[in-house]
């Protein structure tokens, strides 16, 4: 009597003649590394492209932050521009906002101002990004204390109201001579307060006397 063979051994034996003839042809191991190889490569490409956006969205990120924070500065700035000399509300405390920042640190910020832009920059260990903001008003980027020694200095007069500078042109010497000493950068330390004040100078030509208005960044 011939036993019959359940479905387990028929399975089995299946199972034996195919890795046989595995074994017994190359084509076959080529057929099934092949697929298996593919798959590897396809999912690295995956993993790559995944970390590569996740590093371009960081990218974005930083640069839209940078991008805030100067933009906010030049905007404090340019507000104290708007207000006359002559008000009480010609000046004002300006400090760095921490909170909103997801992924920019004050350790790799750099933040300087000179007498046109504002230009603030950013190094990690993968970028280093950037960004500039030009400046809308007359701007110095030092203190009153400063600005009179620098007058006094170079016309023998401070430019109050009270001491005019005297100027045989119209004021030009004055701004030019202001111009080329704001192009020195003030870098600014992002965990101290930053001083925003408006400043007049005087000038005279002896028969006139013309106010120029300036805006005074400190520390």
């Amino acid at each position: 009597m011939i036993k019959k063979q359940t479905e387990v051994e028929v399975i089995y034996s299946s199972f034996l003649v195919d890795a046989k003839n595995l074994a017994d042809d190359n084509n076959a191991w080529v057929d099934l590394i092949l697929p298996k190889t593919a798959l590897i490569i396809a999912t690295v490409v995956i993993l790559a492209a995944v970390y590569s956006l996740a590093a371009s969205s960081s990218d974005i990120v930083k640069k839209n932050e940078l991008e805030v924070i100067t933009l906010d500065l030049v905007s404090n700035i340019d507000s104290v521009g708007t207000i006359h000399s002559d008000t009480d509300n010609a000046a004002k405390v300006y400090n760095f906002d921490t909170s909103s920042r997801q992924l920019i640190d004050s350790g790799g910020l750099n933040i300087s101002i000179t007498g046109e832009y504002v230009s603030c920059t950013f190094a990690d260990d993968i970028n280093d990004l950037s960004s500039v903001r030009a400046l809308s008003y007359r701007t110095l980027p030092f203190s009153p204390i400063i600005l009179r020694s620098l007058l006094i200095g170079k016309f023998a007069a401070d430019g109050n109201i009270s001491q005019p500078v005297n100027s045989m042109f119209p004021y030009t010497d004055v701004t030019e001579f202001l111009d080329i000493s704001a192009t020195h950068e003030l870098y600014l330390n992002t965990s101290k307060e930053i001083h925003i004040e408006k400043a007049s100078v005087f000038v005279t030509d002896g028969s006139e006397v013309k106010e120029l208005e300036y805006i005074l960044v400190y520390q």
